[in-house]
């Protein structure tokens, strides 16, 4: 079976070094498609999908945003209408890797074409900007990053040398395939530093009962990824025990970017449900995300360099409210777990953000708010106890069995 790679660059620019990946690829038994996203001038090689075919797939018109002067327009066009066509191609088993090129606006182009691809297709970037911070780029998605180190302007033997590597990179990340083998059901458990005990102690139990764990870190990406992933299909069912982020939503901390769809892909899609209100207690700051005024003088605890500032009852409040709104719109099982005796390791007995005052504000407006088809159990237990574990455990291999049963057996 011939095997697919699309090269996605700016062909005005750097046709050169495309042709260049095209003949290492080709060398390793790989067929190219070249996809033109340059809107400065004539391509230097001859692309197999011209920049006015990208931009009219998602129904721009390349010549007048030319016209215009219009680059943000032109860089839209490109990152959309490549968007749809890479689709297209993956959709018609046209395309099995996906390889690109540039600067920051190459990069920018490049990436968020990757990013419209399925987890599990390989995607490898070159760039003058991976030294730096990258989520703008990244996203939740695998995409490899290759430093250029140099700039991709001008022929020569270190740029061939890091391309060539990049190019046998993706072409060995083909060899494996581009599907997620589905060997055992998967759940997804989210978890971050000072509440990870929870997600340790469900890992067993999750295992003798058939089913493998992917732990997502609760840092803002880490839970949007889990979202996109129940969206995938790759998921049987959710522990979201750390919903952490939603504090440094609110105040900007270390753990923000959640995004709108947080904690709602599960309801949409009808995937078994547990959740649980760990690490809401507080939010982390560090010298990179600075804690805002309006929260100095509270409790806190020193993590690294980053600390952790203890939430009040308004934001229990506010939580609860917006937890409360998006699992009301579920369509399948939830269940609500709640310990009573604290929600992270710096919320329990003698730490210092142990509040349960605080803690039964966000209980009573959540169950004020939640319909009556959402469960709420309190547990008289710490999160990190095995015993809620093995209970969120026995809950959800529940929930995920009577789904499974025909209709005339439930």
């Amino acid at each position: 079976m011939k095997k697919y790679l699309l090269i996605i660059t700016t062909l005005d620019t750097k046709g050169r070094e495309a042709e260049y990946v095209r003949g290492c690829v080709q060398g390793l038994g790989v067929q190219s498609l070249l996809m033109d996203t340059g809107t400065l001038g004539r391509p230097l090689v001859e692309p197999d999908i011209k920049s006015k075919e990208v931009a009219l797939a998602a129904g721009y018109d390349l010549e007048r945003i030319v016209e215009k002067g219009d680059r943000s327009g032109a860089v839209a066009a490109m990152q959309k209408g490549g968007a749809v066509l890479a689709r297209r191609l993956f959709d018609e088993g046209k395309l099995h890797g996906i390889f690109g090129m540039g600067g920051g606006t190459g990069t920018a182009i490049a990436t968020s074409i990757m990013r419209a691809l399925p987890f599990g297709l390989p995607k490898v970037v070159v760039s003058t900007v991976a030294s730096r911070d990258v989520r703008e780029y990244i996203g939740t998605k695998d995409i490899v990053m290759f430093h250029s180190v140099a700039d991709i302007l001008g022929s020569n033997e270190f740029i061939r040398h890091i391309l060539a590597q990049a190019a046998q990179a993706v072409c060995g990340m083909m060899e494996a395939g581009t599907s997620i083998k589905k060997v055992k059901p998967m759940v997804g458990v989210t978890a971050y530093g000072i509440n990870s005990a929870c997600a340790l102690n469900a890992e067993p139990l999750l295992e003798k009962r058939g089913y493998e764990m992917i732990g997502f870190h609760a840092n803002g990406v880490g839970g949007m990824a889990m979202e996109e992933m129940i969206e995938q299909g790759l998921l049987v069912g959710v522990l979201d025990l750390t919903p952490h982020e939603l504090a440094d939503e609110m105040y900007g901390g270390y753990c923000r970017g959640i995004g709108q769809k947080r904690f709602e892909t599960a309801g949409e899609m009808g995937v078994p449900l547990i959740f649980a209100p760990g690490g809401l207690d507080n939010a982390v700051f560090s010298p990179y995300y600075p804690m805002p005024d309006i929260l100095k003088g509270r409790k806190t605890h020193v993590h690294d360099i980053r600390f952790c500032v203890r939430m009040d009852k308004d934001e229990m409040a506010k939580f609860a409210e917006i937890i409360g709104e998006k699992l009301n719109r579920s369509h399948g099982p939830v269940y609500v777990l709640i310990p009573k005796k604290g929600w992270s390791e710096i919320d329990k007995p003698g730490m210092e953000l142990f509040d349960p005052d605080i803690d039964r504000v966000f209980v009573a407006r959540l169950k004020k708010i939640l319909k009556s088809g959402v469960p709420v159990e309190e547990m008289d237990a710490h999160i990190s106890e095995e015993v809620f574990a093995e209970r969120a455990v026995e809950i959800l291999d529940g929930m995920i069995k009577k789904l499974d049963k025909k209709p005339s057996e439930v």
